[in-house]
């Protein structure tokens, strides 16, 4: 097996674990690229486009509430247009704010000297440990699935658009503002990955919009290697990672994290 289709199984199976954990997959896989020599900006924009390799797995596994939405209006219920509303304009805003963060980040990336990206990503990493161990402090139950609102989407959809900066996890932060909203734990984790969908997806699009060169670090072969095992180990997987996501300390996991990238950044830059 080439190094390159070693990176690119590599890097299906790190997002197929860890995008149904809060510790921001699109970080695990940029800490991957980085190690094999690219640039902050390149690992960042590559990482971007791999994100979205789960939305086959989610959009199967989440299928029930998708066919349920999409259905002919006429047979839609209220409960299931009001959450494809609330998708839409949750999408919406996302894409939105999501663009400007973007294009915000990758300046960052680039103006910056590597040591000072990965200090930044370090503390990005750190924010995201403290909203996590917030999240886990929050028990909520006067909302479920069938409540959404459109402020409720707002407020999700401005959420989700900052989990486009490296180090911020998208299911840690959607979830938190869906907790503080009043909702379920259980309906809370299946609103964030539905939202995940077309956000992800989006988010491929993007990075290759911004950057098609992307394909110079692994060919159309890799990639589809990536997305395949991606959706793979997702589907195997996915019913133990929700279920370990609830209880799992990830705010322990990604302070080390955030220490060790800190550290490394400082001893690179002195």
């Amino acid at each position: 097996m080439s190094q390159n289709m070693l990176l690119g199984f590599l890097s299906g199976l790190i997002q197929g674990v860890t995008e149904w954990l809060p510790v921001s997959s699109k970080t695990m896989l940029f800490f991957v690229f980085y190690l094999w020599s690219l640039s902050p900006s390149d690992s960042y924009l590559l990482s971007l486009l791999l994100n979205g390799s789960t939305v086959v797995a989610a959009s199967i596994y989440f299928r029930r509430e998708l066919l349920r939405m999409l259905r002919l209006p006429t047979k839609i219920d209220d409960a299931s247009f009001n959450l494809l509303i609330f998708l839409i304009i949750s999408t919406i805003v996302t894409g939105i704010l999501g663009i400007l963060l973007s294009t915000l980040s990758i300046n960052l990336l680039v103006m910056l000297r590597t040591s000072y990206a990965l200090i930044f990503i370090g503390f990005m990493l750190f924010v995201t440990a403290l909203l996590n161990w917030w999240r886990m402090k929050i028990k909520s139950i006067r909302k479920s699935i069938n409540d959404v609102n459109i402020p409720d989407a707002l407020i999700a959809g401005i959420a989700q658009s900052f989990s486009i900066l490296p180090g911020v996890s998208r299911s840690g932060v959607t979830m938190l503002a869906l907790l503080l909203r009043g909702y379920d734990v259980k309906d809370s984790l299946i609103i964030s990955f539905l939202m995940s969908i077309p956000a992800t997806l989006g988010g491929s699009i993007y990075a290759y919009i911004v950057s098609p060169r992307i394909f110079e670090f692994l060919g159309l072969t890799e990639i589809f290697l990536s997305f395949s095992t991606a959706t793979i180990i997702s589907l195997a997987t996915i019913n133990i990672l929700l279920r370990l996501s609830q209880k799992f300390k990830s705010h322990i996991f990604l302070s080390g994290l955030s220490i060790i990238t800190i550290i490394h950044g400082m001893v690179m830059s002195g």
